[in-house]
């Protein structure tokens, strides 16, 4: 699976909502991180993930991405598999982690942790990835807000 199908399928495992992410760049390599509320993902996207749609539940992607080298035949980015390690810390200032799973699918490698929330909340995101002999941080804020049951 290619960098641009993986990245489509993060877009459609979402829905068309607003969502807080982040990219974290290096020369060679990228970092992006998705927050959302579990109800945003479609019903079949949360069964194929084993993901648990319910409004008290979040659900972090993690992808790293090496780019293409632009004038070689490919240029094509591809993902890169990694050491990720994520913790949120709410309002009140309780930082809590988030467990980490590894998916692949075919050729593509991405990341997966689901963590509580109570909501309304501000959770910040702290994101750390080793990857290629290097060390990659994250940090952004997503607003929780109240949400129906899916």
């Amino acid at each position: 699976m290619t960098t641009r199908r993986a990245l489509l399928l993060l877009a459609v495992l979402l829905a068309p909502q607003a969502q807080a992410d982040d990219r974290y760049s290096t020369k060679d390599v990228e970092l992006y991180s998705v927050a959302v509320p579990t109800t945003e993902l479609t019903a079949e996207a949360a069964k194929n993930y084993n993901v648990e749609r319910s409004p008290t539940r979040g659900l972090l992607t993690v992808t790293l991405v090496k780019k293409g080298k632009s004038g070689s035949k490919s240029g094509a980015n591809e993902t890169l598999a990694g050491q990720i390690y994520a913790g949120a810390i709410n309002l009140r200032n309780n930082l809590s982690n988030i467990p980490i799973r590894e998916v692949r699918e075919g050729g593509s490698v991405y990341y997966l942790g689901e963590f509580q929330v109570t909501t309304p909340d501000t959770l910040r995101f702290l994101v750390n990835a080793n990857v290629m002999g290097k060390v990659m941080k994250s940090e952004f804020v997503r607003e929780f807000h109240g949400a129906q049951a899916p």
